[in-house]
């Protein structure tokens, strides 16, 4: 019987509400992030899908951080930390290390933020874009529209 497999409501409920604390916990701290932080995403979608999360951190995609970075862009702006919000898959692993390899003694790069999505939105998700319909779609949640 394919039901005595299956978790309880009262389980999955749990779990959902787990899921959600842990996203809005990361949300808060992304937001909580003193003005010598960046976030570099891939592209203007994954952009858009963290200011639909509410996150208020300046934003920059990938091409325009790569232009700017090969300046002095880093130290005229002050950035200490680039936090990478690169997607889950094998591309975004790459422009993971590309990123560390520029920024290697000009800024730390945190890369704890994209794990701990990956490790709390675990297989269902691959890129950052998708996550505001995911929780949309599997949490009932509205999210405000950019």
């Amino acid at each position: 019987m394919v039901s005595q497999h299956l978790p309880s409501r009262k389980a999955l409920n749990r779990n959902i509400v787990s899921k959600l604390d842990s996203i809005n916990r990361i949300i808060e701290d992304l937001n909580n992030q003193d003005p010598g932080q960046i976030i570099v995403v891939e592209g203007s979608r994954d952009r858009d899908a963290l200011l639909r999360l509410g996150v208020k951190t300046r934003i920059m995609t990938l091409r325009s951080f790569l232009r700017l970075a090969s300046t002095d862009f880093l130290e005229k702006e002050g950035l200490t930390e680039i936090i990478v919000l690169t997607d889950f898959d094998r591309r975004g692993k790459f422009y993971s290390r590309v990123i560390k390899k520029i920024c290697s003694g000009r800024a730390k790069v945190n890369t704890e933020y994209k794990y701990r999505l990956k490790k709390c939105l675990g297989n269902w998700i691959k890129d950052v874009e998708g996550i505001p319909s995911f929780l949309s779609n599997s949490f009932d949640l509205r999210l405000k529209r950019v």
